[in-house]
């Protein structure tokens, strides 16, 4: 009996010494608003913050958008991008052995534009390549030409998008346009623009080129009446990769000028070492090659080596370095900055 009471004894007096898990979590460091936090939790899920103290874990619990029954894929894939997109792709169930590592290089790719993750994750498979794929989404070129039509934002001043999905409204007209001297008579473009070609043609002079502008700003009325001659003898699906409906024109925004040499006809331009020239050197003083060849897919012209944009020199040197269209820099770069 004297046996028995003691071992009584000595389980009493363990248990009275036996800490609880909130207090162990205390000691560990763990603050008040954790540790009700953790208590919450499954006894199971409890036990993982005992062994040491996990920022990692607390990080995960404590998130907003944390669910107990996907705290084993957290883990998994924690770390390896931004955390609000691990939880989301979790929660969602997107993320997993087949294209954690698929979602990962898309993540930490340059050409990531936070947003279109779920426009990622719908074509990731229909493209040989993900960097395809991203520039066709980026573009928004897995939507029908001239749908889906957003006003352009002149707010970005020089560095303002005109597409097939961006038009400039009808009475748009820059408040800046100057008179410059053009093959056949005087044209306007913006003042920015006209300082940035001289600077540009100085170089082409020294060089050995004497390059005249044929076409620089329109209006919208102008691209109009010009679109609907086309339309006369041409049909609308082919006139579309060479003309611009009206709104959707470079050259309403000043920004754009079709350039060639005297006596040389701009469809005949690509043909001469000037244009060579162009096209290596433009960047140089913000202008690029707006419509190139092998980009026909994602600005939905054909190539035009005479025409080049003003972007400015940081934009269009970063355009060339990255061997990348006006369209997608402008997606991933300006409107995702």
């Amino acid at each position: 009996m004297r046996k028995i009471s003691f071992i009584l004894l000595i389980l009493i007096l363990l248990c009275a010494c036996a800490k609880t898990t909130d207090q162990v979590l205390e000691e560990m460091g763990y603050s008040l608003d954790e540790i009700d936090l953790i208590m919450t939790l499954s006894e199971e899920n409890q036990n993982r913050f005992l062994d040491t103290y996990d920022e990692k874990l607390l990080g995960i619990v404590t998130n907003p958008s944390f669910k107990e029954e996907n705290l084993d894929t957290y883990l998994k894939y924690y770390g390896e991008m931004d955390d609000e997109l691990i939880f989301d792709f979790v929660n969602r169930d997107i993320i997993n052995d087949n294209n954690h590592l698929q979602l990962k290089e898309i993540y930490e790719s340059p050409y990531y534009v936070s947003g279109n993750e779920d426009l990622y994750f719908q074509y990731l498979g229909e493209y040989d390549d993900i960097r395809t794929m991203m520039e066709i989404v980026n573009t928004k070129r897995y939507l029908p030409l001239y749908e889906n039509v957003e006003v352009s934002d002149t707010s970005y001043d020089y560095l303002l998008l005109v597409n097939k999905y961006y038009q400039l409204p009808s009475d748009y007209e820059p408040d800046d346009l100057v008179d410059i001297e053009g093959a056949r008579h005087t044209v306007q473009i913006r003042s920015v623009v006209k300082d940035a070609f001289e600077e540009l043609n100085k170089s082409a002079n020294e060089a050995g080129y004497n390059l005249v502008i044929y076409s620089a700003y329109r209006s919208y009325a102008y691209q109009e009446g010009l679109y609907n001659k086309y339309l006369l003898t041409d049909s609308m699906e082919n006139v579309d990769t060479y003309s611009a409906r009206p709104g959707h024109s470079e050259h309403q925004s000043g920004l754009c000028l079709d350039v060639s040499l005297p006596g040389v006809d701009i469809d005949n331009f690509y043909m001469t070492e000037a244009s060579k020239w162009l096209a290596e050197n433009c960047y140089d003083y913000g202008f690029i090659i707006r419509y190139e060849e092998g980009k026909e897919d994602i600005t939905g012209y054909q190539a035009e080596p005479w025409q080049i944009r003003y972007v400015g020199k940081d934009a269009s040197k970063k355009i060339q370095e990255m061997g990348i269209t006006f369209d997608e820099y402008w997606e991933c770069f300006v409107r995702n900055d």
